[in-house]
């Protein structure tokens, strides 16, 4: 991987719930950006709008995590993500069950799944 590659993929900060989840939704498989947007809407119960979701899609792709395809007579842009992006997104979730596991053992068991 070149230097400008890897630094553009540092450069993407996941600081969001939206972000997170969009991340995990292309994990699932390829998207349009609205059904990004109404899925997001619909499952973290908040307003979702283009601005949240198609600028982290532009840096995806030009991190060279995410490919854009054209289909259909109006030529909808369906987002895949490349076989980096997948990688990318395995290893922060796998980070990211580290954060939980460990604030699960210092708040313990009893408080995170009381009876």
């Amino acid at each position: 991987m070149s230097r400008s590659k890897k630094d553009k993929i540092e450069a993407i900060k996941i600081n969001t719930v939206i972000k997170l989840y969009t991340l995990v939704m292309l994990l699932e498989g390829p998207k349009h950006g609205y059904e990004i947007i109404k899925s997001l809407e619909e499952k973290l119960e908040v307003k979702v709008g283009p601005s949240q979701i198609y600028p982290f899609l532009r840096k995806l792709e030009n991190a060279g995590l995410l490919k854009v395809e054209s289909v259909g007579e109006r030529e909808k842009k369906i987002y895949v993500l490349t076989r980096e992006g997948e990688e990318f997104i395995k290893n922060l979730l796998e980070k990211s069950i580290e954060f939980i596991q460990t604030s699960i053992k210092a708040l313990g068991p009893e408080r995170v799944c009381p009876d």
